[in-house]
């Protein structure tokens, strides 16, 4: 077979394609993709694709106030008739709306961009929340892979020494079996986090707006809590008062019912008639004639009730609506708050000496049974209890910021300058 130069030019194009593909996860640098809370918070503002169509109905209701002309336009209608009486007619007609339609249909535009605005508000403070609790989800995975990849190099240790008593006849096959177990498990915790991180990545990056492909690693720190004189001083009314006054999903229901108050007056001004002022000019054969005309419809069957009654009919609505988001409120908020009071009280049980004591007890064990003093299964039940409960504590670290940030979007203002 006959290899000709466009075959060579061929393979070599395929090879710096395999090439450049096996580089694009390269792309970003640890440094690039190591990510504080306030960047990734300030990302997903800037980037998230949902959040950017929100600012774009913003500028829609922006360009629907400028579009309401101060006057509409006239009409102009000509008519001409031959013969021996030739004549033309020439109308020039414009209506005026009555009851301060005009008024109504600016209020209503100055509305629907207020609540567009508190649209955007809330879209930012739910992102704002989706990003905290995924942030700290990401960080909690990473705590427990450190600590699980821990686990394994003291496991392949024990292994080793395991293999050298038994090659040395001190101990059994069952023994250097059960190192093996131990080994293989803790090999299989780190896959499984693994797996869970990859996906705890593509969360984050999916909120961030950024490429999903990216190994986002956060940088942040676990143990770091709010203050505790700013949370000590922190009361369920309190918070609750916070959040009805401060949700922008709250106000933007209020909003509504603003709009649907414009719509009510609206379609009350538009039952009343518009006049219809115009100049005529008539031209025949033998003289020429002007005139004005005046038109105004009279409503006789038409009188509006249908949109007077859908306004009134809507006003009842948002009043329902209203009543049930503020109490969805405070129901959010007091769960948040118990979840977080919970959660601060569970924290202390692992902050005393517990877990200090408990990773001295291992240490201890681990030096016994490399000195021959101990047995493999005491070493393992002693591990299995840290672990246990290092996992525990991580979790229980992994939901106090989790119920932090569900609080502070349900407040919707940063407990930080909560009075």
């Amino acid at each position: 077979m006959k290899t000709t130069f466009n075959d060579i030019f061929i393979i070599v194009g395929i090879c710096l394609s395999i090439l450049s593909m096996t580089q694009i996860p390269a792309a970003f640098s640890n440094e690039e993709r190591k990510i504080l809370l306030e960047v990734a918070i300030e990302t997903a503002l800037r980037e998230n694709p949902e959040l950017n169509a929100v600012r774009e109905q913003v500028k829609v209701a922006r360009a629907r106030i400028d579009g309401i002309a101060l006057l509409g336009n006239p009409a102009l209608e000509t008519k001409f008739l031959g013969g021996s009486h030739a004549e033309q007619t020439l109308e020039l007609t414009k209506t005026f709306q009555l009851g301060g339609q005009r008024g109504h249909r600016k209020q209503i535009a100055k509305t629907q961009l207020e609540k567009v605005n508190a649209e955007l508000t809330e879209a930012s403070r739910s992102l704002t929340q989706s990003v905290k609790i995924a942030f700290y989800e990401l960080l909690l995975i990473q705590e427990k892979l450190k600590l699980t990849r821990e686990i394994v190099a003291h496991n392949e240790q024990m292994h080793d020494i395991a293999q050298t008593r038994l090659e040395a006849g001190d101990i059994s096959v069952t023994q250097i079996n059960l190192a093996n177990i131990q080994l293989q498990s803790a090999l299989r915790e780190v896959a499984t986090l693994e797996h869970k991180l990859q996906l705890a990545q593509l969360t984050l990056n999916g909120l961030m707006g950024t490429p999903l492909v990216t190994a986002r690693i956060a940088v942040g720190d676990l143990h770091k809590k709010i203050s505790p004189d700013a949370s000590q001083n922190w009361t369920l009314e309190t918070l609750k008062t916070q959040g009805l006054a401060h949700r922008a999903d709250l106000k933007s229901l209020r909003l509504n019912a603003q709009l649907t108050e414009s719509e009510l007056r609206l379609a009350k001004a538009s039952n009343i008639p518009g006049l219809g002022v115009g100049a005529i000019a008539e031209r025949s054969t033998h003289e020429n004639a002007f005139g004005v005309k005046f038109s105004i419809p009279l409503p006789l069957f038409d009188r509006n009730r249908a949109e007077i009654n859908a306004a009134k009919a809507q006003q009842r609505v948002d009043t329902v609506e209203i009543g049930t988001r503020e109490r969805k409120i405070e129901r959010e908020v007091i769960a948040a708050f118990i979840s977080l009071r919970t959660a601060q009280e569970t924290l202390k049980f692992y902050e005393g000496d517990s877990l200090k004591l408990l990773n001295e007890n291992l240490e201890l064990t681990r030096t016994a049974y490399e000195l021959g003093e101990a047995e493999l299964l005491e070493v393992i039940l002693m591990q299995n209890e840290f672990i246990k409960t290092r996992f525990a504590y991580l979790d229980v670290l992994g939901a106090y910021h989790k119920a932090l940030a569900e609080l502070e979007a349900a407040v919707g203002i940063s407990l930080e300058s909560a009075p």
